[in-house]
């Protein structure tokens, strides 16, 4: 079982028979009945016609289309971009559960507990900021200034510091938050003379959401001259600006998006939001990492960084597509809009309207072409000289590229502006994620029978697991017989409990492939066909046992015992019945 110490596998048992998966998953996809399962497009990938498939008996999804497949703990983790412990929270706070922890090996209670104040207290400044806004007429007439309307500030969560030293600090100590806790939360700071002031002062305030919506930090934009125009909340236990996206979790709530608009600032998003551009979000005042881009390609296909069009845009852009590379397949798209010179997505869509930055958008430069543009910017491709340096130039960055369609025609377009490819050739495309040898050559009878039960658990009631206590080793026995005791024992057993049992252990993706694998019969056929695989297995392995004690015998010589039993399964290999025993 995953997180094996932390959370007790007796409650992921228990979460699991108290979710459904197609409620799990229907809140996120919209599903339609097929039969006796459920289909809709898949999540995962882009794909017109429906190949994604929810079963409420397996409690199980599997798209045909891109191959995912799992629990609904698997899916809120895939779908949400959450961690295992993120995502039984999510499940459990759905199913009205509190998520135990096992004595003597959970996280340290003090460091749980710190955690939990700080998101007490980042909460409680959350309504202080909200309620100085109400009563600021100032506030709210320079934000009508910069033209954000009530709705959006209602949206966006906006709040006011106070052009005050201390008032949030007092407060929250009033409530008997402690001083490290509002330090360590990023609230408080002190002063040359020690005393604890408020970090944001006379600033209009953006709240910062984590993937589950709690809030995490704060970000300020000055009302005055005095200090940065812009502050952030400064890293803490709970925040961590390379791995969160401002207005992330304000996006999903409506769905996944077609596509992300990735800016750098607050007002920019609010902005573009207030336009009508409801898929803004913005990377935090820092560069591009992976974390935000893997983020952003579990939300969506399309990404699209809108940059300043100076030389330092372009410097940040092009260390976003070096951070793109290592994850771009023919399923994402990553573009870069570049703006005019003094520009920003806030001043630009006022000034040209939703349709005329829509425009803009449209003819956002594509990763592909800014690559390659801007390697050639200061060569001469109308030499042999100038395309030799851009074969050179281009080749690291290449190999960066995983295997797939995108990196052959990443290949081929740099032959074709260079006339040749060079020394670097697109790594071939890995099979599908199920395995071939699962997934398309024929089963062995224990595979056979392994994928029987995971698919139908309840048929080990009525095997007979005896036929697999004969001697010696046959690949994967030993892990059949442990299923089928597995299985025998869980009153309300699924398919989704047992490939959550056997998550993180070796058997995890072998069990995952066969959970998918057409068995070609309805249970009722099923469930002969396991009894004939377990008579197959229990003659298997009276050959091998045979095989081995004859091979003492010739080299070694046996004991009295051995002789008995190798006389015994002779006589049941001989009588052509190996189902007794």
């Amino acid at each position: 079982m995953a997180m094996p110490g932390l959370i007790p596998e007796s409650f992921i048992e228990t979460l699991l028979e108290r979710v459904d998966i197609a409620d799990v998953v229907g809140q996120r996809v919209p599903l339609k009945p097929a039969g006796h399962e459920f289909k809709a497009c898949c999540p995962f990938h882009d794909e017109k016609t429906p190949s994604f498939y929810v079963s409420p008996q397996k409690q199980f999804y599997h798209c045909f289309g891109c191959g995912a497949h799992g629990t609904a703990i698997g899916f809120v983790m895939q779908h949400d971009g959450l961690e295992f412990p993120a995502a039984i929270e999510e499940l459990a706070s759905m199913a009205g559960l509190e998520v135990p922890r096992t004595e003597g090996k959970a996280p340290d209670e003090t460091q749980k507990r710190e955690r939990e104040a700080l998101y007490a207290a980042l909460d409680a400044a959350w309504n202080f900021f909200r309620n100085a806004l109400r009563r600021s007429d100032d506030a709210r007439a320079y934000l009508k200034q910069r033209g954000i309307d009530d709705r959006t500030a209602d949206e966006f969560g906006i709040g006011l510091a106070p052009d005050a030293w201390s008032t949030l600090t007092d407060r929250l100590l009033e409530h008997g938050f402690k001083p490290q806790t509002l330090e360590q939360a990023g609230l408080s700071s002190r002063a040359r003379n020690d005393n604890l002031i408020d970090r944001f002062r006379n600033r209009i305030i953006f709240p910062i959401h984590d993937r589950r919506g709690r809030t995490i930090a704060f970000g300020g934009r000055a009302l005055s001259d005095d200090g940065p125009k812009y502050l952030n909340s400064a890293e803490s236990p709970v925040f961590h600006k390379g791995r969160e996206l401002y207005r992330l979790f304000n996006v999903r709530k409506g769905g996944l998006p077609d596509r992300l608009l990735v800016v750098e600032g607050y007002m920019d998003a609010a902005a573009l939001y207030q336009f009508g551009f409801e898929e803004a979000v913005a990377t935090l005042g820092t560069a591009v990492t992976a974390d935000h881009l893997e983020l952003m390609f579990r939300a969506t296909s399309v990404v699209i960084f809108c940059f300043d069009g100076d030389a330092a845009g372009r410097r940040a852009a092009w260390k976003g597509l070096e951070t793109a590379l290592p994850v771009m397949r023919s399923d994402r798209e990553v573009r870069f809009l570049f703006l005019p010179e003094g520009e920003d997505p806030d001043s630009l869509v006022r000034s040209e309207g939703a349709e005329g930055f829509e425009q803009k958008l449209s003819k956002a430069v594509p990763l592909s072409q800014f690559l390659f543009d801007e390697l050639g910017r200061k060569l001469d491709l109308s030499t042999p000289d100038g395309r030799a340096r851009l074969v050179a130039l281009a080749e690291p960055l290449l190999e960066k590229l995983p295997a797939g369609p995108f990196a052959t025609l990443m290949a081929d377009e740099l032959d074709r502006r260079a006339g040749h490819s060079g020394s670097w050739k697109p790594p071939r495309q890995p099979g599908p994620q199920h395995r071939p040898e699962v997934s398309e050559r024929p089963l062995t009878p224990v595979q056979y029978a392994v994928a029987i039960l995971v698919q139908h658990p309840e048929l080990a009631a009525q095997s007979d697991r005896t036929r697999l206590d004969v001697p010696g080793e046959l690949k994967g026995v030993r892990f059949l017989a442990d299923l089928i005791d597995f299985c025998r024992e869980k009153p309300n057993i699924s398919t989704a409990l047992i490939l959550e049992h056997w998550r993180d252990k070796p058997e995890g993706r072998f069990l995952s492939d066969l959970a998918v694998r057409d068995l070609a019969g309805k249970v009722e056929q099923l469930e002969p066909a396991l009894e004939e695989a377990l008579e197959r297995i229990h003659a298997q392995l009276i050959r091998a046992r045979v095989g081995r004690l004859q091979q003492i015998q010739a080299t070694e010589g046996l004991s009295e015992d051995q002789n008995a039993e190798l006389r015994h399964w002779l006589s049941k290999r001989e009588a052509g019945n190996p189902g007794s025993s």
